[in-house]
């Protein structure tokens, strides 16, 4: 029978696996198994008390019994589970481990755990610009959002989908190009068109990736982990767990005037694009093929019809005579106006 120690994520190894551990759930979320449609698996980031993270999964088979002992948030101990390594493309984390579930893993509550709540480890802008090769994992980044585009209700290959391009600073001046991507582009829509003034606007991106666009390094959401967060910096933030934003927001506006607010504000689009689908279907009065005469120059008009015949010979141009720019008909070698 295994001997279990108590011990931390970084005394783990691939065949060190008696540590009985603390940790808390910083984030879980269910996620198709690759190369396996329809088949699903719950994916976890767990951390202990030395704020260490490493990825942990569980098969579907295992997550009715133990979902409710996992929740996002909460910290358990962990002990009875296997350890493997995970492929560079697949990383989250810079931790090369992978936690496993198995049938007879226990979990029990951990009331007095004493590490953070979050976990946030903020990677410096300037580390993130200077890169000419994207890396892999994920990381946290933090800034003041200083500039953001229209939100794009877009279609692709017949999927819908959105988007929110956005730049944000830190107190240095560092700027850095950053692009919401779905749920998360909608949830950042929804805090602007909820915030009065939107000069001094915190963004958190937990777990977010690089993504290099235009030869200029950027960020964006995860396809899976990702958190957002997003603060008024015009107020306090008086919650503990979030004591590290608290005295960025402070640092960061320590000598910043309304005037400056007000021009970032101006800056801050709240409108959106709607998608190509969604401005014909929606957007734009349906007529018929009668009808035509009858729109007014210049007026955008939908007209749904079923394609009967294509004329493949002539094209979709026309012989025209170029002094009086009428239809002109071809009979043998000569040419005549049409009547």
């Amino acid at each position: 029978m295994a001997t279990y120690v108590s011990g931390f994520i970084n005394d783990l190894s691939a065949v060190k696996d008696n540590i009985k551990l603390r940790v808390r759930i910083v984030r879980s979320w269910m996620q198709d198994v690759y190369g396996r449609p329809g088949l699903k698996k719950l994916e976890l980031v767990l951390m202990d008390e030395q704020s260490t993270k490493i990825q942990a999964t569980m098969r579907m088979a295992l997550v009715n019994g133990f979902k409710h002992k996992v929740e996002e948030g909460s910290a358990v101990t962990l002990s009875r589970y296997s350890l493997g390594e995970i492929q560079p493309k697949y990383r989250m984390l810079n931790k090369p481990l992978r936690l496993s579930f198995l049938s007879n893993t226990i979990i029990e509550p951990c009331p007095d755990f004493t590490g953070s709540v979050y976990g946030f480890d903020f990677r410096p802008i300037h580390t993130i610009t200077n890169l000419h090769q994207e890396e892999d994992g994920q990381f946290d980044v933090i800034g003041h959002v200083v500039a953001s585009d229209d939100l794009d209700n877009y279609d692709k290959n017949g999927r819908s989908g959105k988007k929110k391009p956005l730049t944000i600073a830190d107190a240095d001046g560092n700027e850095l190009r950053c692009t919401l991507w779905g749920v998360y582009a909608q949830q950042f829509q929804d805090f602007v068109d909820a915030c009065q003034n939107r000069g001094k606007i915190i963004l958190i991106l937990q777990l977010g990736m690089m993504k290099i666009w235009d030869g200029k390094m950027g960020v964006q959401n995860g396809y899976n982990g990702t958190r957002l967060f997003l603060f008024d910096g015009h107020e306090s933030i008086p919650k503990e767990e979030f004591m590290d934003v608290e005295l960025y927001r402070l640092r960061l506006f320590a000598d910043k005037d309304d005037a400056k607010s007000e021009n970032t504000a101006s800056r801050i689009s709240t409108q959106s694009k709607h998608s190509t689908r969604d401005e014909f279907v929606n957007k734009l009065q349906v007529k018929q093929i009668v009808e035509l005469l009858d729109v007014d120059q210049g007026k955008a008009s939908v007209i749904v019809g079923t394609i009967i015949a294509i004329h493949e010979e002539e094209g979709w141009w026309y012989l025209g005579c170029r002094k009086c720019n009428k239809k002109v008909v071809k009979e043998s070698h000569l040419l005549f106006h049409s009547p």
